[in-house]
C-alpha cells in the first residue's frame, strides 16, 4: 500500500533471528524497547548491529551498567517519541549503525535530542571515510562496530552523564 520512494537496505551474511516471526509485528515509524534492563544510557540500534547491541548489554549488565535498547527499524519516519522518553529516561544515547554516521540513524537522532532533550551522545558506525570491502566482522572491529568496542564506548559515554 506505500505510495512513493522506498529504500531497504538488506544484508547477505546470516544473521541471528531476534523475533519470533508468529509473534513479531513491524509497525511503520516506531521504535521497539527489544531490553530494558534499567536507566544508566539508550542504545538506539538500526539493522543488523542489533544483535552486538544486545550482546554488549549483556556485558555491561553484568558490569553494572543497565541499558535499554530499542530497535529502530525505520529511519525516515523516526520514532521521535521513543528517542525523547529514552534521554529522559536514561541520560545519554548511543546510535548504532552499519552505515556512516553521517546522514543517518546517528544524525536523525542527534537532531531530535538537540532540539528536545540534548543529552550526551555517541554514533557508532563508520567514520567519515570512503566504505571498504570485505570480512564483515572484520570490518566491523576496524570500524569499532564490534561488541568489545561497543562496550568500551558505552563505558565512555555513561562516564560524560551529569
Amino acid at each position: 500500500d506505500f505510495k512513493g520512494p522506498l529504500y531497504v537496505r538488506l544484508h547477505r551474511n546470516p544473521v541471528a533471528d531476534i523475533y519470533d516471526p508468529a509473534t513479531y509485528r513491524f509497525e511503520w515509524g516506531k521504535a521497539n524497547t527489544v531490553v530494558d534492563y534499567g536507566t544508566d544510557m539508550t542504545m538506539i540500534v538500526s539493522g543488523i548491529l542489533l544483535k552486538k547491541a544486545l550482546d554488549a548489554a549483556e556485558i555491561l549488565k553484568e558490569q553494572g551498567i543497565l541499558v535499554r535498547v530499542l530497535d529502530m527499524a525505520t529511519i525516515k519516519p523516526l520514532d521521535h517519541e521513543a528517542v525523547i522518553k529514552a534521554a529522559r529516561e536514561t541520560g545519554a544515547i548511543m546510535t548504532i549503525e552499519d552505515h556512516t554516521i553521517l546522514g543517518g540513524l546517528g544524525s536523525a537522532v542527534a537532531e531530535v535530542l538537540v532540539e528536545n532533550e540534548p543529552v550526551p551522545m555517541q554514533r557508532i558506525g563508520v567514520q567519515d571515510k570512503f566504505g571498504e570491502s570485505g570480512d564483515p566482522e572484520l570490518l566491523y572491529r576496524d570500524h569499532g562496530m564490534d561488541v568489545d568496542s561497543i562496550v568500551e564506548k558505552a563505558k565512555e559515554l555513561t562516564a560524560r552523564k551529569k
